[in-house]
This record gives structure tokens, C-alpha cells and sequence, in this order.
């Protein structure tokens, strides 16, 4: 008699086991369809807290003349490639773009806004991409630094002053 009470308590335990399963599955849908989501910019989105200030700088806890050098080493793996290591838009794959990079000491980059090249690096421009997503902000700072030390180099001196001479 036990043999026989054995096998129904193993026939009872899998028709629980399989009908418990059935419900779990049967109850949850198959894709998240259902499930709530949110797209970028839609509520709810946090905000910032009040009374908080927006940086658009970051604070430097060393000189510009550091990040310009800082800049340099990140400027060299980077940017060299299509700006060429002087700045001056002549890198090995310079002719294979379909726009030559800008010279980076010509007077008209220079007189840029901190702010707008640091956007450029950040966003990109034209063919140059953007480096929001691989350097931090920090490291683009840096860049915008380096890119700022530029007119101290030789070949920011064949470009005309202002008095219209060229040294």
C-alpha cells in the first residue's frame, strides 16, 4: 500500500508544480510593453535643486599653464590625427576628410570664446566628432587650454599682428 501512496503523492506534487508554474507564466507578460517608461526629457524628470547655480567650468585646483600641458598629452592622441601636432589642420588623414580641420592658430579660432570651444569639443562640429562621451569635462577644458596655448608656438608667427607686420 505505501507504493501506491508514494506514487499519488508524486502525481498530486507535479500537477501542483505544473499548474503553479502555468499561472506564473500565464500572469506575466511576455515583453515589457506593459511595463512604464519614459523618454528623455519627459516627466517626470528631475530637477535640479533649488537655488543651485549651473557651472559651465569646472574648478581648477591647478593653472592653466598645467592644463594646457595636460592638454598637450590628450590634445597628441586625440586631436593630432586631423589638426596636425601644431594645430594648423595638416594630420596624416587631414586629406582624406572631406573638409580640412580648422587651423587651431588662426586668428579666427582664437578669438573664439572659451565657452564656444569647449562646445565644439564637446559637440563636435562639421566632420569633427564629439568628445562629450570619451574625455570628461575636465580633460575638455584641458584641450580648450591647449588649444589656447597654441598662438605661443612658431607657427602662430607667420600669421600678420595687428599692426599688419609679420614677424
Amino acid at each position: 500500500m505505501k507504493p501506491n501512496v508514494l506514487a499519488g503523492c508524486r502525481r498530486c506534487l507535479s500537477m501542483v508544480l505544473v499548474i503553479s508554474t502555468g499561472v506564473l507564466l500565464w500572469g506575466c507578460p511576455k515583453d515589457m510593453e506593459e511595463q512604464p517608461s519614459f523618454s528623455s526629457q519627459e516627466a517626470p524628470r528631475l530637477h535640479s535643486p533649488e537655488g543651485s547655480i549651473p557651472q559651465v567650468r569646472p574648478p581648477s585646483s591647478h593653472t592653466s599653464l598645467e592644463q594646457a600641458n595636460d592638454g598637450a598629452h590628450l590634445f597628441s592622441i586625440n586631436c593630432s590625427h586631423c589638426h596636425g601636432p601644431e594645430g594648423i589642420g595638416d594630420g596624416p588623414v587631414a586629406g582624406f576628410l572631406p573638409e580640412l580641420p580648422a587651423n587651431l592658430q588662426a586668428p579666427a579660432v582664437q578669438q573664439k570664446p572659451d565657452d564656444e570651444l569647449y562646445g565644439i569639443v564637446t559637440n563636435g562640429e562639421k566632420v569633427m566628432p564629439a568628445f562629450d562621451k570619451f574625455l570628461s569635462r575636465e580633460e575638455r577644458w584641458m584641450l580648450v587650454s591647449f588649444v589656447r596655448s597654441l598662438v605661443d608656438s612658431p607657427t602662430f608667427k607667420a600669421f600678420p599682428q595687428e599692426s599688419g607686420q609679420t614677424e
